[in-house]
C-alpha cells in the first residue's frame, strides 16, 4: 500500500478510545499526515503506518 496523498480520505483507529475515525489529508510529511477530520478545521496528525486509504483524491 502507498502513501496518501492530498485530499485522500483516509481511515484510521484512535489508539486511546479504539474508535475508527476518517479524514481527509491537508498535509503529506515524512512520518505521518495532516488530517482534516470530518471537514471541520479540527485536525490530527496521523502515523503512515496506521491509516488505511478509503478514496484517491
Amino acid at each position: 500500500m502507498g502513501k496518501a496523498k492530498i485530499g485522500d480520505v483516509i481511515e484510521w483507529e484512535e489508539q486511546k478510545t479504539n474508535a475508527t475515525r476518517m479524514g481527509i489529508v491537508r498535509k503529506v510529511l515524512i512520518n505521518s499526515v495532516i488530517v482534516d477530520i470530518d471537514g471541520t478545521y479540527d485536525a490530527t496528525v496521523v502515523s503512515h503506518k496506521r491509516y488505511k486509504i478509503k478514496s484517491e483524491a
